[in-house]
């Protein structure tokens, strides 16, 4: 298009490129109407020769504005028509993209993955060679085990998971630290009773750990506590004593075994091929 040559030459335009030359022609398209308007303003009192040279100018305004007008209507044309190729050119670089995509895929399936399978087998076959030795392993400890379990003083011997894939048991601990404890000591009862369940009940008391104050920073105090003594009621009041008590206590846990390698299926890289484990017998 010959308006497209004016502008840019031999250089083959983008959309948004004329893009901007349609804002561009726009502007002037609305500046020269601005300016005709104001050529003529005040006409009621020019003089003849304001009137011709005020004349001449709105003229020159207006064909500024008309071809400002016939450009914005080329360049109209121009962008749809680049607006259509780009979106071929993309249609035909998005098949491309698709076809490479295609042939690469192709190529992977019938080459790479031939070579894939292949290592595969190699490898599935040694580690069900692996397998093969443990479970051999596992089944002399059984037996050896069933051997020596009468024999005083025998040891058993551990199969492959408990020595080696089993994570360490989690003892049980406790945690200890000196805290303000509010303490309820009980009356010793007689040694001499006849009363069984009283024998053991000697000096007996009631530790109950202090809750501390935010506001004073002091204990807190508890209620007294009615003890019955022998029939006789008695009121044991606490006492604030710094005891050592347990804080944190943790319950002894089996150390969790991986999952067993028993449960491994390695079935055959190619088709017709032997499963690698659990072997054929």
């Amino acid at each position: 298009m010959k308006i497209l040559n004016h502008l840019f030459g031999k250089k083959t335009p983008s959309s948004t490129a004329i893009a901007a030359e349609i804002e561009k022609a726009r502007a002037e398209h609305a500046a020269a109407v601005a300016k005709c308007g104001a050529a003529l303003a005040g006409l009621s009192t020019m003089s003849d020769a304001e009137h011709i040279k005020a004349e001449a100018e709105y003229q020159a305004q207006r064909r500024a504005a008309d071809r400002a007008e016939a450009r914005v209507a080329d360049l109209e044309k121009a962008h749809a028509e680049a607006l259509a190729a780009e979106a071929e050119a993309e249609k035909r670089a998005e098949a491309e993209r698709l076809r490479a995509r295609v042939e690469a895929a192709r190529n992977a399936v019938e080459v790479e993955a031939a070579n894939l399978l292949r290592s595969y087998d190699e490898h599935a076959a040694a580690i069900a060679d692996v397998l093969t030795r443990l479970d051999a392993m596992n089944a002399e400890a059984d037996a050896v085990n069933e051997a020596g379990r009468h024999t005083p003083g025998f040891e058993p011997v551990r199969n492959t998971d408990a020595a080696h894939r089993k994570h360490p048991d989690r003892l049980p601990s406790e945690q200890r630290e000196k805290r303000q404890c509010w303490v309820f000591k009980y009356p010793a009862s007689p040694p001499d009773t006849e009363r069984v369940k009283y024998q053991a009940d000697v000096a007996r008391e009631a530790v109950v750990e202090a809750t501390i104050s935010p506001d004073t920073g002091k204990a807190i105090p508890v209620p007294s506590e009615r003890y019955n003594y022998y029939g006789r009621e008695l009121i044991i009041r606490p006492l604030l004593e710094t005891r050592e008590i347990v804080v944190e206590r943790t319950n002894f846990r089996s150390g969790r075994t991986e999952n067993p390698l028993s449960a491994i299926h390695l079935p055959p890289g190619f088709a017709s091929g032997k499963s690698h484990w659990p072997r054929q017998q």
